[in-house]
């Protein structure tokens, strides 16, 4: 079977090099998005996301005279 060279022009490497820098912007768009998800998975004592907005909107207690 003979050897066969393929072609590559220069519009299939354009191709791939867009592909490439939309994907690594893409994974670094998410995680700009998640930045909170995923930063406390690296945390020892992360206080649970529900907890912490049941007490931020929690009503003051206001005395009545």
């Amino acid at each position: 079977m003979p050897f066969v060279p393929l072609y590559l022009d220069p519009t299939a490497a354009g191709l791939g090099l867009q592909m490439l820098l939309g994907g690594i912007v893409g994974g670094l768009v998410t995680v700009k998005l998640f930045w909170g998800r995923v930063f406390s998975l690296f945390r020892k004592n992360s206080p649970d996301p529900a907890e912490a907005l049941a007490t931020s909107e929690a009503p003051e207690a206001s005395e009545e005279v």
